[in-house]
């Protein structure tokens, strides 16, 4: 963390001696220059640009990242860039643009989650600091000259409005502001970049453009004609029986002016090329009204750069097609925070987050990502110790929305970090936050029982679920038992031992409590038997088996189906999970599929929002139990690797690698014979039928006729 800024907080206020919120303010544009007389070896600068920013030297943008800096509690800590701008600058007179835009600094659009009225609420700001072989040559002061742009409107949700014709005024000095609050601190987290730039697949006589997929991000338009004329863009997932987009099903609120809705006023000046700056859009179709002649069109997908750490193939289409669907509603939802659809909300539910991070860290490079996320929910952390159920967050989500299943995302996700990427640095990082909610959670105990909070989510229609009561209790048992887990792998025995003791004190108030009284159901029983809380775990496993016999499809919420596929493969009824998985119609992952987007919907009717990636915990199967790549919690980073294949009906040959702490692990099937290929300096043990091979670095081949 920097502590020497001499850059100051500036802002655009035509209004100095008012107090309110420009609710409605353009975007902002701050220009000033600086003199090189002899190059230097090195220009940089730093800069943080709030809600977001787009850099200029000469008028050619710094960078290609999308939607900096990332997100965060803006009261707490904001994020600066660091760019090499050598390429950019000339000698003599270097001119410096930064447009501004909103972006979650100054949410205008009322909706449910209360951004509107954030604590950090205020007008664009910026501060920056720019060096010549470490010479500061210049900063953002009262010095910099600041107006309104031609980005008329611009709202995180509600899209943006730029007027080629609009006439900025005369630029005013910028005034020095406080800024958001928070300290600065240097983003380490990848940026957001373009991944996919997409044709449409067909275009309607109503002109909507359907991509043929879901999409993150704009399109791009270029367009011809007269100056004034106005193009509008209205982004959706759906389109209704009269033919033109439906937004309904993505909607945060009924009432809002506008959503996830582009407009561009031409200059007149030939083609004219434009996307928005300022936000993003989840969808798949496009409709354009406009008398201007399109010329083309094509979708913008962008999200945060995550790098790449998998693969899964095999010769199901239809598994393939799941597995892309996962990973591709993982991706496309990660905008510097996991979030829940990126049309409707934007929120980083913290459920949501956790249960699909072991899908998301089999398959992508996870590591600095979610420790920002996990810093956002520790600084969103009350005094009291609780958590809410979105982060990063101003002051909504405490009470309804949270409970024990949405806050074990405190302990959850560092204990399974530490297990993927085998930095003990990890649970140091996040051991005392971890605690304090620990105090908090025994505070919402009623007589060892909790019943505060949400239960088993979107299950599918009328089918029996885990009570909230049994579901919280277990969930408190599982925080407290990783907690222990965590202050023995950090030797703290004192730790350890007084929170074993707490988390058996849980268990046997569960069992007394549940156990053969709570009616059995299928999330019920596996989340049980996962957690170790019963007394007759034989019994147990009989009745899961016969409960999912019976259903032959998916009788659980987000929180049962976390545990429920691998659970029912170790078990030995993989043939179970398939029958699931394969199930046709309502509620099943091919009705999802058939009616989705290429991703994974929010419902299993898929009525509302197409792209949400609670639902990927199934992707595990695939590396878990079909390749059969597990780590061990005592052997973190797949130092050692327990491969265990099971054998699938319906798969005859895959190919599967993860690359982990260790190396590049992968396992192939073909012909009845497993290639398993291990990194340097791993080894590891290959388990099937019963029979256990040990492996050594280097390639294994292991018949299993």
């Amino acid at each position: 963390m920097r502590k020497d800024w001499v850059g100051q907080w500036i802002e655009y206020n035509p209004q100095p001696l008012g107090t309110g919120i420009l609710k409605k303010l353009n975007g902002v544009k701050f220009t000033n220059s600086f003199i090189i007389e002899e190059l230097p070896r090195k220009l940089s600068v730093d800069i943080c640009g709030l809600g977001f920013y787009i850099l200029k030297i000469n008028g050619k943008n710094v960078t290609e990242d999308i939607l900096s800096p990332a997100f965060t509690t803006y009261n707490k800590k904001a994020f600066y860039n660091i760019y090499d701008i050598t390429k950019l600058v000339k000698c003599g007179k270097n001119s410096v643009e930064v447009l501004l835009g909103n972006g979650w600094l100054l949410d205008t659009a009322k909706t449910p989650w209360e951004f509107t009225t954030a604590v950090w609420a205020t007008r664009p700001q910026l501060i920056c600091e720019f060096f010549a072989d470490d010479r500061l040559i210049l900063k953002s002061d009262s010095s910099w000259l600041a107006t309104r742009s031609k980005t008329t409107y611009n709202s995180l949700r509600c899209g943006e409005t730029y007027d080629s014709t609009f006439e900025e005024p005369e630029p005013i000095k910028a005034f020095i502001s406080q800024g958001p609050g928070g300290i600065l601190i240097k983003q380490k987290m990848p940026p957001i970049k373009l991944q996919e730039e997409i044709s449409p697949v067909f275009v309607s006589d109503k002109n909507v453009y359907d991509f043929g997929k879901s999409i993150s991000g704009n399109i791009e338009i270029c367009v011809k004609g007269e100056r004034g004329e106005k193009v509008t863009i209205q982004y959706s997932e759906s389109v209704g029986s009269d033919g033109n987009v439906d937004i309904k099903g993505i909607l945060p609120v009924s009432d809002m002016p506008r959503f996830q809705f582009d407009e561009y006023i031409l200059a007149g000046e030939g083609e004219e090329l434009w996307h928005s700056n300022f936000g993003y859009n989840g969808f798949r179709y496009a409709q354009i009204v406009t008398n201007a002649e399109v010329v083309s069109v094509k979708a913008r997908c962008f999200y945060t750069d995550l790098k790449p750490a998998s693969d899964f193939h095999c010769d199901n289409e239809f598994f393939n097609a799941l597995h892309d669907a996962c990973v591709r509603s993982i991706k496309t939802n990660f905008h510097h925070i996991p979030t829940d659809c990126p049309q409707r909300e934007k929120n980083g539910w913290t459920a949501d987050g956790y249960l699909s991070s072991e899908t998301a860290m089999l398959n992508l490079d996870m590591k600095d990502a979610y420790i920002k996320w996990l810093d956002d929910i520790v600084d969103c952390q009350r005094e009291n110790g609780a958590v809410p159920c979105i982060a990063p967050t101003s002051f909504w989500g405490y009470h309804w929305g949270t409970g024990t299943t949405w806050d074990a995302v405190i302990a959850e996700l560092p204990y399974r970090m530490y297990c993927f990427y085998k930095d003990k640095e990890i649970l140091k990082r996040y051991k005392n936050p971890i605690k304090k909610y620990i105090d908090f959670m025994f505070t919402m105990s009623d007589n060892g029982i909790w019943k505060n909070g949400l239960g088993d989510w979107c299950a599918p229609n009328n089918c029996k679920i885990m009570s909230i009561p049994a579901i919280l209790t277990a969930y408190a048992y599982h925080i407290v038992d990783l907690y222990s887990k965590i202050c023995g792998i950090l030797k703290d025995d004192d730790g350890f031992r007084y929170y074993r003791n707490k988390a058996n004190e849980i268990k046997n108030r569960f069992i007394e409590e549940f156990d053969g009284k709570e009616e059995y159901s299928q999330g019920y029983l596996a989340i049980c038997i996962e957690f170790g809380l019963t007394n007759d775990i034989e019994n147990m496993k009989k009745r899961l088996f016969e409960i999912t016999e019976k259903a032959v499809h998916i009788q659980c919420g987000i929180h049962g189906m976390k545990w429920i596929f691998n659970l029912l493969t170790r078990l030995g009824r993989p043939d179970l999970v398939e029958k699931m998985l394969q199930y046709e119609g309502y509620p099943g992952y091919k009705y999802m599929l058939e009616n989705g987007n290429g991703t994974l919907c929010e419902s299993w009717d898929c009525s509302s929002s197409k792209n949400h990636p609670m639902f990927s915990t199934v992707d595990e199967w695939f590396f878990k139990c079909v390749a059969g790549i597990n780590y061990n919690p005592d052997k973190p980073g797949f130092d050692f690797v327990t491969v265990s294949p099971c054998p699938v009906k319906s798969i005859k040959s895959f190919s599967c690698y993860h690359i982990a702490h260790a190396g590049r692990i992968s396992v192939m099937l073909k012909d009845n014979l497993y290639t398993v290929t291990l990194p340097k300096g791993v080894n590891g043990k290959f388990i099937f039928d019963g029979k256990t091979t040990y492996l050594k670095e280097g390639e294994n081949i292991i018949s299993v006729l």
